[in-house]
């Protein structure tokens, strides 16, 4: 028993180095995005509604794909969850737009923290951890806009100066977030390594649990080469970034044209200053009810007819995946080797038997699990017996590379297709059913 919690002590361990580092990773971003937009746009009531919703749904949802994720729940049934989460959320936002700005805050936090949940899941999801770097980098990437935009910088960046895009503050942020992201990498694959090592069907388990210099590990001269990588990388995005985009006027446009269009940013920037006083004048608890309420109207039918999708495709995916599986193992659609041409023919007949109730067992070859289940087999039909045998025989030659005599695998493909009508007329109604929901692999 104290093997046993030590080696789950180990675990949980190594565990937490990948999900506190990805943590930590979206709270430094977050917290950087909300500086900047603090320090830009000043200390105001709605922009500190807008930063604590959004930063606590962030927290929330993350924390929450990690414990799915560590419970090891599928893709599949977190979507389906998904769906049935905004579709309840659809259900109580009418009554939640009544009780006014707490109302408006509750429901942007019950759509917006199921967004954040992926990248949660991700960040410990076996090859998913790219996929999980979405979370923090949008708001790195948002924090270096905002400095950008409040520096005229895009202008000027337009009109062709290339490097007018990057300042101090920007370039900072970009070395953090790359530099976030190899640490957040290195203890991914600590982890994996560790998972490697010492899971129960490892592949190179140890025979000492390492202490000390023998445990891997990152040195001091490894740090420093983490740093160099990230400062090489920000160098080269620094350098490279800038020039991903066209700049400065199109073919045939002239002086007129971007007068024009000169005079026309003009226009549109009074009416958006009138716009903003006019908002600013209005109530803002007024002003949150509505969001609220234009959210509820704009998100909840779109979210109602995706949950009937899901649920649609979740019911009819393992049959159409089942058929089309069948019908491909009974007339592939390409020319295969003889030897794939039994594998799969034994795949068909492997499902075939996992439909009458008899499971294949990948630790004994096809003729010894034939002599298994050759009583129950002779009960439901002495055909299906007699051509199991010789199939069974065919199958065992191919896995032990054994040579082929000609006219083999037409045989066994007739008799492969053969077993498979049989099976199919054995089976009831209502087992037929059944096995049309049930996984094939």
């Amino acid at each position: 028993m104290s093997a046993t919690r030590e080696a789950w002590r180990r675990d949980a361990k190594e565990l937490a180095r990948p999900a506190l580092t990805y943590l930590a990773w979206v709270v430094v971003m977050l917290a950087i995005f909300d500086l900047v937009v603090l320090v830009l746009d000043g200390f105001s009531g709605e922009a500190m509604v807008m930063l604590v919703v959004l930063g606590v749904s962030t927290i929330i949802g993350v924390l929450i794909g990690q414990a799915l994720a560590i419970a090891r729940v599928r893709g599949s049934a977190l979507g389906c969850a998904t769906m049935l989460w905004y579709a309840g959320s659809c259900v109580v936002s009418g009554a939640l737009v009544a009780g006014g700005p707490l109302g408006g805050i509750v429901i942007a936090l019950l759509f917006m923290t199921p967004i954040f949940v992926s990248g949660g899941a991700w960040s410990l999801a076996s090859s998913r951890a790219l996929f999980a770097a979405w979370v923090p980098v949008i708001y790195g990437t948002g924090a270096m806009f905002a400095i950008l935009e409040r520096d005229d910088r895009v202008d000027v960046w337009e009109q062709g100066d290339k490097w007018a895009i990057w300042n101090v503050t920007t370039s900072f942020i970009l070395f953090l977030t790359i530099a976030l992201l190899l640490v957040y990498l290195v203890m991914r694959e600590r982890h994996r390594l560790h998972r490697w090592r010492n899971a129960p069907r490892a592949l190179l388990a140890g025979t000492v649990i390492e202490r000390g210099p023998a445990r891997p590990r990152l040195t001091v001269m490894g740090w420093a080469a983490l740093i160099v990588v990230g400062l090489m990388l920000t160098a080269g995005t620094l350098f490279l970034a800038p020039y991903l985009f066209r700049t400065g006027p199109e073919e045939g446009e002239g002086e007129g044209s971007s007068q024009s269009q000169q005079q026309e940013s003009e226009q549109e920037g009074e009416g958006e200053q009138q716009a903003a006083q006019g908002e600013g004048e209005g109530d803002a608890a007024g002003q949150a009810e509505r969001a609220a309420r234009a959210l509820a109207q704009a998100v909840c039918p779109a979210m109602i007819g995706l949950l009937l999708i899901a649920a649609m495709a979740a019911i009819a995916w393992r049959p159409v995946r089942r058929l089309v599986i069948i019908e491909v193992l009974r007339r592939p659609r390409w020319r295969v080797a003889p030897t794939t041409r039994i594998r799969m023919g034994w795949r068909l007949i492997e499902i075939a038997l996992g439909d009458l109730g008899i499971d294949a067992d990948p630790s004994v070859d096809a003729s010894e699990l034939v002599r298994r289940h050759e009583a129950a087999l002779g009960a439901i039909d002495a055909e299906l017996l007699a051509r199991l045998r010789d199939a069974a025989t065919l199958r065992d030659r191919v896995a032990y590379a054994l040579a082929l005599e000609p006219g083999d695998v037409e045989r066994f493909a007739s008799d492969a297709e053969r077993i498979w009508v049989i099976a199919s007329n054995r089976i009831e109604l209502k087992k037929e059913a059944q096995n049309a929901f049930r996984d094939v692999g």
